[in-house]
């Protein structure tokens, strides 16, 4: 028998009839299963209905016949078993939208995946790394092969899904687990129940933590008195407009040249370019003060997709909110919908690096209102001119490489190599930390780029001045002193949190990464928070 591929979901316990798991908006036929069959459960679809596909009237007016015949549809069902005292449903087409996805058990397949994969046959990983905004990444292997092949970084990267062959490939020889398991199944419907208690024993199980135990660093939080002080920590912060801790990402990665946009209960017909909390809090208004828990779990984000022009319903705007708040100095983070506690551990250990870091040495003049980053670097570097050399848009491109680097922003006379940033609501951090790791490879490791760079200091600084500056950059033939040198990164941010803590705690993670890479390389790390003000 041929294998099919099939896509499981676990429904939590507290899910106790069929009807609970599915989505109450979505009008459904449910069809009873032949008791002979001996299987406990119920299948539900959608009757198909035809439609003119969207592209039909875009490519119309240039052909000579009509096209109005042409039609297409999708099929949505789901087979909802009951075994083990659980629920699983099993989608088909387009099944998942049938389902109230609030009632499914988070991250089922990952640890079915985790428990039963083969560490040394993985095919790929999708991780997200949070911080201003949700990166999401999807590293894929020609072959399989063991975790350190998909670089990732065990102290930032938090997994979400995994693809890989198993151990005792009896079953299937491929599965993929993310909150859904994906797998080819050879064995008839009648066995599927079977299959279910297997998968649930596995999802039960803790053989992961021998090679996976880093995803623990983020623990569900369960307790709702817990639960529920965060989400009032949460809304406060939501009614006031700050958003300094808090933003919005899709819950799941789509092909964003698929998405035509997104509109959001509440906001009328308004169509939104990106998911953006500020512009939705502008577009509320008033009723900001209105804002709870219960009505953000209500209110609907929906998908444009480009190839149907039609508005698919996918995630509840609680689901989209990133934010991080703390209770009794626990750090806790809200990610697709889930409150989770982060390891003590690793959170001191951030805090500690961060708090360990030098403050600039340069005497940076805070910024303006508006003002944008290049104008504050020429500012800055008007403020002391014999001092200060502004370089910033000035890109080099080192040997060999394929893509240009910045040099910094300003330099000092005395060694400082000045990164800046303005940090905004459209601008991560990670990018500011990353330039200021590369910039210093390039700069000790290849003699081009910093020939390149030191023909930029000739074409800027007077000949009286020339000798000093160009002593900061040792010539392609010449060693690098590192220990002379300090990459400072200054933000421009305003907040009225003491020491480090402006920085949103996965800020403050991607900072250590970087920063203990430039410490390993001889270089001095220093960060400093320019403050915004009004000139008038």
């Amino acid at each position: 028998m041929k294998a099919r591929r099939l896509t499981f979901y676990l429904l939590r316990q507290d899910v106790a009839e069929f009807e609970d798991a599915l989505d109450t908006e979505k009008a459904s036929v449910a069809v009873d299963l032949d008791p002979s069959a001996g299987v406990d459960g119920r299948f539900v679809y959608v009757q198909p209905r035809p439609s003119v596909p969207s592209w039909v009237g875009f490519v119309q007016p240039v052909l000579a016949d009509q096209l109005g015949s042409l039609r297409s549809s999708s099929t949505s069902a789901l087979l909802l078993l009951r075994t083990s005292g659980r629920i699983f449903a099993l989608t088909f087409g387009y099944g998942r939208s049938l389902l109230d996805l609030s009632k499914i058990e988070y991250q089922f397949g990952l640890r079915v995946a985790l428990n039963r994969i083969d560490p040394r046959q993985i095919r790929s990983l999708d991780t997200k790394t949070f911080e201003d905004l949700v990166v999401t990444t999807n590293t894929q292997a020609s072959k399989s092969a063991e975790l350190p092949t998909f670089g990732v970084d065990v102290s930032r990267d938090i997994l979400r899904a995994v693809t890989g062959e198993p151990r005792d490939q009896s079953v299937t020889k491929r599965i993929a687990g993310a909150d859904s398991l994906v797998m080819g199944v050879k064995a008839p419907v009648t066995e599927l129940p079977a299959i279910c208690d297997d998968l649930l024993v596995a999802f039960e199980a803790d053989d992961y933590k021998a090679d996976f135990g880093w995803i623990d660093q983020l623990s569900l939080v369960r307790d709702s008195a817990s639960i529920g002080a965060l989400n009032d920590l949460l809304v406060e912060q939501l009614r006031s407009g700050a958003t300094g801790s808090t933003h919005l990402a899709m819950p799941e990665a789509i092909d964003w040249e698929d998405i035509d946009g997104f509109k959001i209960a509440g906001t009328r017909s308004h169509v939104y370019d990106d998911l953006d909390l500020d512009e939705y809090l502008d577009r509320v208004g008033e009723d900001r003060a209105t804002i709870t828990v219960e009505n953000l779990k209500s209110r609907y984000v929906w998908v444009r997709f480009g190839r149907s022009g039609n508005f698919d319903k996918r995630w509840n705007l609680y689901q989209c909110l990133v934010t991080e708040q703390r209770i009794n100095d626990q750090l806790h983070v809200l990610i697709e919908g889930r409150w989770f506690a982060v390891s003590t551990t690793l959170v001191e250990e951030v805090d500690a690096f961060a708090a360990g870091l030098i403050d600039a040495t340069v005497q940076l003049p805070p910024a303006h209102v508006g003002e944008v980053e290049a104008d504050y670097n020429a500012r800055l570097a008007l403020s002391s001119p014999q001092h200060l050399l502004k370089l910033d848009a000035r890109i080099k491109r080192p040997g060999g490489a394929s893509s240009g680097i910045e040099f910094c922003d300003v330099l000092s006379d005395d060694g400082d190599l000045i990164h800046v940033k303005r940090k905004s609501r459209s601008a991560t951090l990670s990018h500011l930390f990353a330039q200021g790791g590369v910039s210093a490879a390039a700069f000790v490791n290849d003699g081009i780029f910093r020939t390149q760079v030191r023909e930029l200091i000739q074409a800027e600084v007077p000949q009286e001045a020339l000798e000093s500056w160009l002593r900061l950059v040792p010539s392609a033939e010449e060693a690098v002193d590192r220990s002379r040198y300090r990459v400072t990164y200054a933000v421009i941010a305003n907040s009225s949190r003491e020491g480090r803590d402006w920085l949103p705690f996965f800020s403050k993670l991607n900072l250590m990464q970087q920063g203990r890479q430039l410490s390993t390389m001889g270089f001095t790390v220093a960060i400093a928070r320019v403050p915004i003000i009004d000139p008038e």
